[in-house]
């Protein structure tokens, strides 16, 4: 495209793309992600911003959203005994102390998805957490995993979350590997949230990857560096723009070639180029 790339002078990393990384020495992870030329990060949780904003602020490494624990949303606890309870509220508080502009709901574990009516939950809880976020001048946002699509009752999460979660309320981070692998096709799949996608997660799919729609089906060997597959990332980038996309993402689960951060690197560049 003749066009240059929108968003690079935004571009972020989602923190779980360097994990391993921000476990032996965050500060140093922090500071290789803005050399390598990242604009901002994304939390993983709201709970460890206070750790990372003075690091950050020093950097100039902005952080515009974080990922939230989603049992705050659904008080599904009881699956993660290993977790200590709290509120949405206080998730309201450690964003607004981190100075946030969106929140992500990442995830719903299989026991809390076994039924449309499940999900229909869901959809319900999202809407009047969604509320509470924007009293609180906050954006909460749905991303999606593969899962959305798995057929439940002659339908999908996807579809009973099109249809009852509210777009103004919840809008979607929308995750372009998890929707292909799902056989979605990402440019159709933004063309139907179109008045509801606020984020992208710019993630790249393996060549050949079958299709799948449950998690633990997903082999390693699965993601790529974005220039290594088959979606067209930066048409896809082009497009959000026109749909009014705030902020973009890059993302990689696993399988790095070198590192994660020479990963992150390579992903970066390939944008830049």
């Amino acid at each position: 495209m003749d066009n240059p790339l929108p968003y690079l002078g935004t571009i972020g990393l989602q923190l779980w793309s360097v994990r391993d990384q921000m476990e032996k020495d965050p500060e140093l992870t922090l500071k290789t992600i803005k050399d390598l030329g990242y604009y901002q990060v994304e939390g993983g949780d709201t709970r460890i911003l206070k750790d990372i904003k003075s690091v950050c602020d020093d950097l100039d490494l902005k952080i515009h959203s974080s990922f939230i624990n989603w049992n705050t949303i659904t008080g599904g606890w009881k699956y993660t005994p290993d977790d200590t309870p709290f509120e949405f509220a206080e998730v309201l508080d450690q964003a607004g102390e981190a100075g946030l502009s969106h929140l992500v709901f990442g995830y719903l574990p299989p026991e809390e998805r076994t039924s449309a009516d499940d999900w229909k939950r869901l959809a319900d809880q999202l809407n009047e957490a969604g509320s509470e976020a924007k009293t609180n001048g906050l954006q909460l946002t749905y991303h999606n995993h593969n899962f959305e699509w798995d057929p439940i009752e002659d339908t999908t999460g996807f579809n009973i979350l099109m249809d009852r979660m509210d777009g103004g309320l919840v809008p979607f981070e929308l995750d372009f590997f998890w929707a292909q692998i799902a056989g979605q096709d990402a440019r159709e799949t933004m063309t139907t949230v179109k008045d509801r996608l606020e984020l992208l997660h710019l993630k790249q799919l393996r060549p050949g990857t079958p299709v799948i729609t449950r998690l633990d089906d997903v082999p390693d060997n699965a993601y790529e560096e974005l220039p290594d597959g088959d979606i067209p990332i930066k048409e896809l980038i082009h497009y959000g723009k026109e749909l009014g996309v705030k902020y973009c993402m890059v993302e990689q689960d696993g399988n790095y070639e070198g590192s994660s951060l020479q990963s992150a690197g390579k992903s970066l560049d390939f944008l830049m180029s």
